[in-house]
């Protein structure tokens, strides 16, 4: 029976407690509240969940602290998936720690983690080689605190959102340059350059979001978001994300697709409808990686350094 400390009470962190906790495979202490970093990150924990915040130069700290105190560490930050696209001596100096206190570190989620590189990864084996990559998610967010939602670009006059998008404060959803480059790493890539497209989708009615907030007429419900990847010249990879917090009043599903277009014709397209949720995905690849993250090599690793994530069920199989 492992060892499993969560730093973070939000939406994630209280989620992979509950169900860790409902499973009674390993011994779970938090979530921790963002006041309480020591009893979170020193305790020697066999793993740290670190589910507070997007960036990794916010995690950082708390990566360091946790590997010091000689814990695996599972981190929900996107940036995560692969640092060294944000930070390349940083990401170095704790995979180097993580290799001398013989633990690994691991970002972890769904996007990054799961629909835009290990789902393509997989596919890919039963691909012929030279094939292009266009993912598609489409997510109903509606379910994201409001911190979450503005971050991300909710609720923001279409001149207001420009402005934040270039002053970096909305960043619609992150990891996307991450998951394209933990893909090139694996296929023996080298990409170029990646080109972004970050523009809000505006409002025609008011929208209540729970008695949250309300997003009035002329304001952004959602966002539509596209990273392109070019090797050697061409298109290579490209990424859509289009998130609103009422798909239903603009005739939207949540749908996830991958398809891969050879010598410019379609080779093969596969759809997910509906699409793995945001919220509850992220929480089940948290948890159903405890395992994997502590078996893994010492390191700073990626997704396609680790086995598939899937729950492990023992002698009995049970749905709660």
């Amino acid at each position: 029976m492992a060892t499993v400390s969560i730093y973070g009470a939000g939406q994630l962190g209280l989620a992979v407690g509950k169900a860790l906790n409902e499973q009674g495979k390993h011994r779970v202490s938090g979530p921790y509240q963002r006041n309480q970093e020591k009893p979170a990150l020193t305790s020697g924990a066999d793993v740290v969940v670190i589910a507070t915040t997007t960036l990794f130069k916010d995690v950082a700290t708390y990566v360091r602290e946790a590997v010091i105190s000689g814990s695996n560490v599972l981190v929900s930050s996107e940036e995560c998936a692969y640092p060294w696209a944000v930070d390349a001596d940083l990401a170095k100096e704790l995979d180097d720690l993580a290799k001398k206190h013989k633990v690994s570190i691991a970002g972890c989620g769904v996007n990054p983690g799961l629909i835009f590189d290990a789902l393509v990864l997989t596919l890919l084996g039963a691909t012929p080689r030279g094939a292009k990559i266009t993912v598609r998610r489409t997510v109903d967010i509606s379910k994201f605190s409001a911190t979450v939602l503005r971050r991300i670009g909710v609720g923001w006059s279409e001149e207001e959102f420009r402005k934040k998008v270039s002053a970096g404060e909305i960043l619609g959803h992150a990891g996307f340059p991450q998951s394209m480059k933990v893909v090139a790493d694996a296929l023996g890539l080298q990409i170029d350059s990646i080109k972004k497209e970050l523009l809000p989708v505006l409002a025609t009615e008011t929208i209540s979001i729970e008695n949250r907030f309300n997003v009035e007429p002329g304001y952004s419900a959602g966002v539509n978001q596209t990273y392109t990847s070019i090797v050697d010249g061409e298109i290579w990879f490209t990424s859509h994300f289009f998130g609103h917090v009422d798909l239903q009043s603009i005739s939207q599903l949540a749908k996830d697709e991958i398809e891969f277009s050879i010598n410019g014709k379609i080779h093969q397209t596969i759809n997910l409808s509906p699409g793995i949720g945001a919220q509850a995905g992220s929480q089940n690849m948290v948890v159903n990686s405890v395992e994997r993250i502590i078996s893994a090599t010492p390191g700073w690793i990626t997704l396609a350094q680790l086995p598939p994530a899937f729950p492990t069920y023992g002698e009995s199989f049970m749905h709660r």
